[in-house]
């Protein structure tokens, strides 16, 4: 192992450490692995608060309307773009600061209830419920978790109404999934005053549209010379040096998102732009990441209901052989695991949010299983949907080849789920 990688595999450590170090360190998972099964937490089955059921209900009502009236899937996905008027009707419906305290503008939600608002998005389209994704679980996440009153007075009142939108910039070309290899350098000033930041960021949801960006790049370690580690930083692109190269990269799928490349060259970042603890950014990254694979469990739930409804309803209607395809073993046989992987997926996705609620400390096992569960059940349903429909579904006046396309980068993004599959295996025998 050389310096680089063992300094690499040291940082990661840490951060799982520092994520994680209070009295319920074990986490629930961890407890399944040592033979333990903390039934306090999972049971009785989580439920919201009434007060805020009532709050949700009427927020998923104006929600339906507005997705209904206003939302174009079809669109999004042909023009590989999400009109202005959508954006602003999110923000009005308060979707884009879900969990924001109300002080900041905010609606308060838990992340359950968070949970159950990007499903129904999820279930129209997928483009529209990883923009929400990006902007608040990941893209405006670090700042509610780690930034100061005063960075959050600033920043945050804007980014819950969708005026400014937001990012989250961690992935370079030699860094993937090996989140601790962050090449983008930040060199503090001769006074102290600011950070110097040069490099480039790819693959970035909102690059091109957003206005605060949280930017993970490597700061030296005062007193140890040549050693470095990882900062987050708040950056706006009107900063002198911020440049995209490329505002939205041409892709298979999710379309309407605003991926993108962008470069710094010698921006100066001014020091209280720092998010977290200086150094810290990979358990700010690890953080974040854990909360949007939450909520992506919650898209992908919502899509797996839309293919069993699709899916009843052309078993229900189309007749082969004097018959309507329900009648036969085989599509009753794929409707009925699309049935049973939603329903197994809204379990999953509420548990793991409702430990998040609770203030289960080490949640990032059950973050990972929810994420590699939801997407690999959420391929296979639409592959069952798409059985069903059969020659069909291929052509694009049904949704189902454009929920194909959009779903395949589920497997990928946010920690492919190779690694992720390795991550749960080996923290939990690790105990």
């Amino acid at each position: 192992m050389t310096e680089t990688e063992a300094q690499r595999q040291k940082e990661i450590q840490q951060a799982e450490e520092l994520l994680f170090a209070g009295p319920q360190a074990l986490g629930f998972v961890k407890g399944l692995f040592q033979g333990h099964f903390v039934s306090d937490w999972v049971m009785p089955y989580p439920r919201i608060a009434v007060g805020q059921q009532v709050e949700l209900d009427k927020t998923l009502k104006e929600l339906r309307e507005f997705l209904g009236a206003k939302l174009d899937p079809v669109a999004i996905d042909r023009n590989a773009d999400i009109p202005r008027e959508v954006i602003d009707g999110l923000g009005r419906v308060g979707v884009l600061g879900m969990t924001a305290p109300a002080e900041y503008g905010g609606r308060g939600f838990t992340q359950m209830a968070n949970c159950k608002v990007l499903e129904e998005i999820g279930r129209r389209c997928a483009s529209t419920s990883v923009f929400v994704n990006a902007h608040h679980s990941i893209g405006i996440r670090a700042l509610l978790l780690f930034g100061t009153h005063e960075q959050k007075q600033r920043w945050l009142p804007k980014l819950v109404t969708g005026e400014q939108l937001g990012a989250f910039a961690l992935t370079e070309k030699e860094a993937g999934s090996d989140a601790a290899n962050v090449q983008m350098t930040a060199t503090p000033s001769a006074d102290g005053s600011h950070f110097i930041l040069t490099g480039e960021k790819r693959y970035i949801t909102n690059a091109a549209i957003a206005q605060v960006l949280t930017v993970m790049a490597r700061t030296p370690l005062p007193g140890k010379e040549g050693k470095t580690s990882i900062t987050a930083f708040l950056v706006t692109p009107d900063m002198p040096g911020f440049e995209i190269l490329d505002g939205r990269m041409p892709k298979m799928g999710i379309r309407g998102t605003a991926t993108g490349r962008f470069a710094m060259r010698d921006v100066e970042v001014p020091k209280a732009n720092i998010l977290g603890p200086p150094g810290k950014g990979l358990k700010v990254a690890l953080t974040v990441l854990d909360f949007g694979r939450t909520t992506f469990g919650a898209c992908c739930t919502g899509a797996a209901k839309t293919c069993l409804e699709l899916a009843v309803k052309h078993a229900n209607t189309r007749k082969q052989f004097n018959k309507t395809l329900g009648n036969f073993h085989l599509v009753k046989e794929k409707i009925a695991r699309i049935a049973g992987n939603a329903y197994a997926m809204e379990a999953m996705t509420t548990i793991t949010a409702s430990l998040i609620d609770r203030g289960l400390e080490d949640y990032m096992l059950e973050t990972a299983m929810l994420k590699v569960f939801t997407t690999e059940r959420l391929w296979e349903c639409i592959n069952d949907a798409f059985q069903i429909y059969g020659g069909s579904a291929y052509f694009v006046d049904l949704p189902l080849e454009r929920m194909l396309r959009d779903a395949r980068i589920n497997q990928i993004g946010e920690g492919s789920n190779e690694v992720l599959t390795s991550f749960i295996a080996l923290v939990g025998m690790r105990g």
